[in-house]
């Protein structure tokens, strides 16, 4: 049986700090329309900062049929009712000589911020990512978004690189990029005589 097919994540639920339950699961080809609601929903000043114009559904549409477990893993965070999507988060798994290697990307909406639940995300695709035997997390994050560097450093990402005038806005206003790095496997002989 396929790997990525066999470690699939089971649906889970998780409790935000407001009370309130959310379910994680993974995104499928029949919630289009759950995912344009999504986006449509993000700030533009934010919508700007995602690698492809999610806004557009073209670029949604392409995404969903497009699906490759084996290679990105979609998580989507239900609301309660399982009315709408409130976070996306995705482990895009790398290629060649860096498949040890995947990039973290997490959005969470406008009405589900500071409650836990970026964290409770980065935390999940930790946790996957660890099981399919990756060695590495990435993230890039932009360095005016504390909260969200905040959430990746209390769950063991560390800034390795600040890119200067890495990101550039529509209109054209560069901003610096943090990429972090979270070690998943250490190598025993390597690094026994490091952790005693």
């Amino acid at each position: 049986m396929n790997r990525a097919l066999a470690d699939r994540p089971q649906p889970k639920d998780c409790v935000l700090n407001n009370g309130e339950v959310v379910s994680f699961r993974l995104l499928t080809g029949e919630e289009e329309e759950a995912v344009r609601a999504f986006f449509h929903d993000i700030p533009d000043h934010e919508v700007e900062g995602f690698r492809e114009q999610v806004p557009d559904p073209r670029t949604v549409s392409r995404w969903i049929k497009a699906l490759d477990y084996g290679r990105v893993l979609p998580l989507a965070a239900w609301s309660t009712e399982r009315t709408r999507i409130v976070g996306l988060a995705s482990l895009n798994r790398m290629v060649g000589a860096y498949r040890h290697v995947a990039e973290v990307y997490v959005v969470v909406g406008a009405d589900h911020r500071k409650l836990g639940l970026g964290s409770s995300l980065i935390k999940e695709l930790v946790e996957i990512a660890t099981r399919r035997g990756l060695y590495f997390l990435k993230a890039k994050v932009l360095t005016e978004n504390q909260l969200a560097l905040r959430a990746f450093r209390q769950l063991g990402f560390e800034v390795k690189a600040t890119l200067e005038d890495y990101f550039m806005t529509m209109d054209g206003k560069t901003k610096d990029v943090a990429l972090m790095l979270k070690r998943l496997r250490f190598d025993i002989e390597e690094d026994f005589f490091y952790v005693f």
